[in-house]
Order: structure tokens, then C-alpha cells, then sequence
């Protein structure tokens, strides 16, 4: 487990002076990496290996959004491995303790060199998985879109030097980011799963499917119609 103090910054707020639902994914993005870099034996696995941390998905609940200059908690805990994958909470809570932003993500272990699927062997991760499941409602990894939706382009854009994490591509939190700020109505719960890597240079298209005024799913692809992550967001 692993748990880091923040105030919520000018960076950090939309227009309404409460944290932005982009800024919440990369808080608890970066909780997440503080912990695992913190576990040396599991650490040193990963870079002799050279085996990297992608998220495959990543569902987050939001019950209230922190104001400005709002002291607040991000703590995360890792509740299970199953083959490849490893499982993960991580919450947000305010001064009181309230809970305001709890998430469920699945992360991939990737052979960089490769491209595979790396298993971890158990003795290297036993020590980290140190948390029961937190009480939420837990979702599917794969997004079922119905077929009848139809998709409008909203917005295009190219994976810039700014963009990419140390992993050489398109920051999940990032793209999170730019396709939440697209969302006009307050969010319950958002949901991505990620399918491809955008890498340097790649063009991308931000689409959009509404179900109703407060249900829509949304799509990052490239101009081939190769699908990197596919999201839900429902207010």
C-alpha cells in the first residue's frame, strides 16, 4: 500500500474550481508508480527483465470532486495477480476522510523487447499484494458498445514530445485527460480500455458516440481506423 498527500492545485481545477476528472486519473497514475518503484525486489525484476507496466483498463467512480486548494489523500494498494495482469485500487478522500474518487485498473506486464506478455513469478509479487478489494462495483476490462451508435469525429491531434510517458508513447492518463475535458455533464463513472499504443508522431482522432445527454462512449484511433482505446463516461 502506498498513500501520498496533495492540494488541489490551480492546474488540477476546471472552470467550476473543482478538481478536473483528468487531473483525478493522472493523481491516482501517479500514486500508482510512486508505490511499485517503491518495492525494490519487484522493481529490480521489471528492469532486469525490461518489462514495462501498461494499463489494459481503468474504471473510475467519483462521488465529489475537491475544490481548490483542498488538502487530499491518494492512496493505492495492489488486491491481486492473475497471470500477466496485476489488479489494483487506488481512492481519493478529503480532509474528513470522505471517499471522493475510488478506481479499479488493470495493469499489463509487457516484455518491452517483445511485445509479450510477461508473467511475474509469484515469489516477486506475494510481498505486494498487501489489500482485500475495496467495495465497488467492479466492471468488465472490455468496453461493449452497442452496435447501433454511431461515432462523430471531435476532435484530431498528433502524439507530441509532451505527450508520451517513459514508456515512449501516449500517456493513458494523458489521452484520459483530452477525452474527459471533452465531457460537458458532471461524471458518476468513467471506464477506458485501452487497446494499442499511440507512439511518437502517430496522428489521432477523438470520436464520439452519445447514448443520452449524460451517456456516451468515446474512441482514440488513428486515421486507419486502428482503435488505441475505446471510453465510457456516465454522469
Amino acid at each position: 500500500m502506498y498513500s501520498m498527500q496533495h492540494t488541489v492545485t490551480l492546474s488540477d481545477i476546471g472552470g467550476d474550481g473543482r478538481l478536473k476528472p483528468g487531473a483525478v486519473a493522472m493523481l491516482m497514475q501517479n500514486c500508482s508508480t510512486f508505490q511499485y518503484e517503491s518495492e525494490k525486489k519487484f522493481n529490480d525484476l521489471l528492469n532486469a527483465h525490461n518489462i514495462g507496466i501498461f494499463i489494459a483498463s481503468r474504471q473510475i467512480d467519483f462521488f465529489r470532486m475537491p475544490a481548490y486548494k483542498e488538502r487530499i489523500e491518494i492512496w493505492t494498494g495492489i488486491h491481486g495477480c492473475k497471470g500477466f495482469y496485476g489488479l489494483r485500487n487506488t481512492t481519493i478522500r478529503d480532509a474528513s476522510g470522505d471517499l471522493c474518487a475510488i478506481s479499479y485498473v488493470i495493469g499489463a506486464f509487457v516484455d518491452r523487447a517483445s511485445g509479450k506478455p510477461y508473467v511475474i513469478p509469484a515469489e516477486y509479487y506475494e510481498d505486494i499484494v498487501d489489500c482485500a478489494p475495496l467495495p465497488m462495483e467492479y466492471l468488465p476490462r472490455k468496453i461493449a458498445i452497442p452496435s447501433e451508435l454511431t461515432f462523430s469525429e471531435i476532435r484530431r491531434d498528433r502524439v507530441v514530445p509532451g505527450y508520451m510517458d517513459s514508456n515512449k508513447h501516449l500517456n493513458a492518463g494523458r489521452a484520459f485527460d483530452m477525452t474527459a475535458a471533452c465531457i460537458e455533464f458532471p461524471l458518476r463513472r468513467m471506464r477506458v480500455e485501452y487497446k494499442a499504443q499511440a507512439k511518437p508522431g502517430v496522428a489521432f482522432i477523438i470520436e464520439r458516440a452519445d447514448v443520452s445527454s449524460t451517456h456516451c462512449f468515446m474512441r482514440l484511433r488513428s486515421p486507419e481506423n486502428e482503435i488505441f482505446s475505446t471510453y465510457e463516461f456516465i454522469g
